[in-house]
């Protein structure tokens, strides 16, 4: 059955009525209609404040609906098939739901052929570091965000990658997919309270923290970090975090946000995320 653009106007105007019932049940049909609603309830959630509660509800639940059983599908690939791209767009859409990710995914290429060029096909893995390094944190500007750490943008890819800015896990995310470009053999570090990138080969490891201008750390480093942290030191917090446990990791930082500031409807999204995506991980956030 098709629907027409006055007959969804006319459900909107229902979710006025004063029986929960009655509204819920609008909801619900609205919630079927899905997308081709999004429009229209945007533009009544502008022209009727009084409603305003009731259509984000809605809203939330046609987005966040269609990213769940995304997510789900992302998730059911084993982990070493995980694509953390999509993942952390698909993250980043349940913010931004117009978000044009051709864009950003080019802008990646961009910077990728960059650092691609910079480096040349003789480099040393310590040369290919420092130079990947210099690209990104000197002449990109990208750095964390100290002066507001637990800013919800921190987390978006989309947003870290427009303003320059981010917390270690999300800088660390950006470092990872334009290092997977030029096919480096670097991976995420979920150590607890702190994000760090390893670039790992046969004849140069070391780590990159993304979050202070990509400082190159030894794995004493981390071991001092972590005691000094209150952590103690496990060789387990130096394992490569797979991509289930770095978009849980993510996720689990944006709920615990929402969860101060009291948004209970992303609140309950997030947390069937965490769910979907099954990783129990016990690591720190950011």
């Amino acid at each position: 059955m098709v629907v027409t653009e006055s007959q969804i106007r006319a459900l909107i105007r229902l979710l006025a009525d004063e029986d929960r019932r009655i509204v819920q049940t609008i909801s619900d049909k609205l919630i079927d209609i899905g997308p081709l609603a999004v429009p229209l309830l945007q533009e009544a959630e502008i022209e009727q404040p009084e409603m305003a509660e009731r259509i984000a509800s809605v809203l939330e639940e046609i987005r966040g609906g269609k990213l769940e059983q995304e997510l789900v599908d992302l998730a059911s690939a084993p982990d070493e098939d995980m694509d953390l791209e999509k993942g952390a767009f698909l993250i980043a859409r349940y913010a931004y739901p117009s978000l044009d990710v051709p864009q950003y995914i080019r802008q990646l290429d961009e910077m990728a052929q960059e650092i691609r060029d910079r480096i040349g096909p003789r480099a040393s893995g310590e040369e290919t570091v420092k130079t990947f390094n210099r690209y990104l944190f000197t002449e990109q500007g990208f750095k964390g965000n100290t002066k507001n750490y637990y800013e919800v943008e921190n987390s978006y890819l989309n947003r870290v990658i427009d303003r320059r800015t981010g917390i270690p896990i999300s800088l660390s995310v950006v470092y990872l997919l334009i290092g997977r470009r030029l096919h480096l053999p670097i991976h995420g570090i979920g150590m607890p309270g702190h994000f760090l990138v390893k670039y790992e080969s046969d004849r140069y490891k070391i780590f990159v923290d993304c979050f202070n201008g990509g400082a190159l750390l030894t794995e004493k480093n981390c071991q001092r970090f972590l005691t000094e942290a209150g952590y103690g030191f496990d060789e387990k917090y130096l394992q490569h975090s797979p991509v289930r446990a770095i978009l849980s990791r993510m996720t689990k930082n944006l709920l615990a946000i929402y969860s101060k500031l009291d948004d209970s409807l992303k609140k309950a999204r997030l947390g069937k995320f965490i769910e979907i995506l099954g990783c129990d991980s016990r690591e720190g956030g950011l």
